[in-house]
This record gives structure tokens, C-alpha cells and sequence, in this order.
């Protein structure tokens, strides 16, 4: 079924305006750092962080972090995601989680256009039928192809301490294709589950890009910045585009002040795609 966006964010350094402005502070005072920090005003932490983002002294923005926990997200996104290096991530594995039933993400442009919609759900509906197929016969292959797989399975029945004799009687009583799993789950539970491991590693093959996943994030402010710059622009692709807007309201509810340097580079300075601009900049931020 289709997927919906949701973006928390579900951890940030303490106090983050203070953090940047006591360490761009440090690097011009001859004062210690406690004295630095006590000296703090809100209004001299606003005027000093806008000044440390308006001239780009980066470092000291590497102080604060922000952690999203990201659901409804396609691995296409992902995948453009994680190419974005100075952050920490984490995602669901789909050699270890099984796919009873995925969820999907849909582009709007196929949306729009109700032919193209139905073949898509068509589509993610075949790739769950055959992922479902391809785990099923797979865990008959490893009991049944003893030429192949036969050391496989003597080791998972060392492992999960199970007779060879018995579980020999066992297979002979339950060759039929259709009824196997089942039998072998209420039987041998931890051997069925050491062997759909196996499977589901090689059956998620076959899933497309479209395929849901979550994620959780982590980046500094430096990054965050580098990454809303060409994500938040419009020449994004439409489901990373609207990601990184909501991250962007979701530093807004705990730092205003910090989110007003986040965006596309267009809203900061001049645009820096050149020819591939779009020619639609968004509105100036103000400092």
C-alpha cells in the first residue's frame, strides 16, 4: 500500500544557539569558557549567530547536531540521501526485516495520471506476490536440495540443537511445496527462521526503488546546512524536496533562530546552478 512522509525529530544537542555562539566566542576571546557562557544574553546570542552564518565560519556550527527519525521514505530517496557523508545513519535492513506486506511511495506525476497509477499499484502488488514466491520456494530449496544446500542445513540443525534423524523423518512427511512453511514454522521455529533469513536476503532483489524504508539521521549544523542548500531546491527531485522542508519545520519548532539559515542556496545568494537554474528562486531570508 502507499506511504505517507513522517519526519520527528527525535534528539538535538542542549541549548544549541548558546553551544555556537560560546565556541565562535572562544575563538576570539581571551576569556575561559565558563565566563564566556555566563555572559550569554539572548540578544548577544542572536546578533553572534547571525553573524558566525552570515559569514560562513562554519566550524563552530559542527557543535550542535540534529537526529530525524524518517519514516515513509522510498530506498530512491535514500539512496540520494546517504550521499550526503558528514552525517550518521541508520536504516531498516531488508536482509534482516521480511516484507510481509510493503509499503510503497508514488510519485505525483504518476498519480496524475489514473492509467499510469493503476499499472504502479499493479506493479507493487506482483513484486510483494513474487518476493512472497521467491521466499517460500527458497526455504524448500535449502531442505530439499541436499546436493546444494545440505551443509547449510546441517549446521542450522547444530545450531538450533535439532535431531538430523528425526528432522529426516520430518521432511519425507512434509514434501508438499504448499504446506511446508507453515509446517516448518510450527515445528522447527528457529530453524524456519535461520533459513528465511537466507531467503529474504536474496528475495529483496527483486524490490523496486519505490520500496519504503526508514531511516533515522544524524547531522551537524554545518551539514544540515549543506544538504537544505540543494535538496530545499526546487530542481530536487519532488520527494527529497519535500523532505528536507520538513526537516527544516522541524528545527524551526525547537530553534527558530537556527532554522532561518536553512534552505536552498537561492534564498542566501545568488542561484549556483548557473544554466541549470530553474528560474523560480524562493523568497530572500532575512538575518
Amino acid at each position: 500500500m502507499e506511504t505517507t512522509l513522517k519526519v520527528k525529530l527525535i534528539s538535538h544537542t542542549l541549548n544549541p544557539e548558546l553551544v555556537i555562539a560560546t565556541a565562535g566566542k572562544l575563538c576570539y576571546s581571551p576569556s575561559n569558557i565558563d565566563d564566556l557562557m555566563e555572559k550569554q544574553t539572548d540578544e548577544s546570542i542572536e546578533r553572534f549567530v547571525n553573524m558566525i552564518t552570515s559569514i560562513g565560519h562554519g566550524s563552530v556550527l559542527e557543535h550542535t547536531s540534529f537526529t530525524f527519525g524518517i519514516e515513509g521514505v522510498s530506498r530512491s530517496l535514500t539512496h540520494q540521501l546517504v550521499r550526503h557523508r558528514i552525517a550518521s545513519y541508520s536504516q531498516q535492513s531488508q536482509r534482516y526485516v521480511k516484507e510481509t506486506q510493503f509499503e510503497y511511495v508514488m510519485p505525483q506525476d504518476i498519480k496524475n495520471n489514473p492509467i499510469l497509477e493503476q499499472s504502479y499499484k499493479k506493479h507493487m502488488e506482483d513484486s510483494q506476490r513474487l518476493y512472497d514466491e521467491i521466499v517460500d520456494k527458497l526455504m524448500y530449496d535449502y531442505v530439499y536440495n541436499e546436493k546444494e544446500y545440505g551443509k547449510l542445513v546441517d549446521i542450522q540443525l547444530k545450531k538450533c540443537k535439532i535431531d538430523k534423524e528425526e528432522f529426516e523423518v520430518w521432511k519425507k512427511e512434509n514434501k508438499s511445496c504448499d504446506t511446508f512453511v507453515e509446517s516448518l514454522r510450527s515445528t522447527y521455529k528457529r530453524l524456519c527462521s535461520a533459513l528465511e533469513k537466507k531467503a529474504i536476503e536474496n528475495a529483496r532483489y527483486i524490490f523496486p526503488n519505490a520500496c519504503e524504508t526508514k531511516i533515522i539521521c544524524t547531522m551537524n549544523l554545518r551539514s544540515l546546512i549543506n544538504f537544505c542548500h540543494h535538496r530545499c531546491c526546487r530542481r530536487a527531485q519532488e520527494e527529497i524536496n519535500k523532505l528536507a522542508w520538513t526537516m527544516v519545520e522541524e528545527i524551526e519548532k525547537v530553534s527558530p533562530l537556527l532554522a532561518k539559515s536553512l534552505g536552498a542556496s537561492c534564498q542566501f545568494g545568488p542561484c549556483p546552478e548557473g544554466d541549470m537554474c530553474c528560474m523560480m528562486p524562493y523568497e530572500k531570508k532575512n538575518k
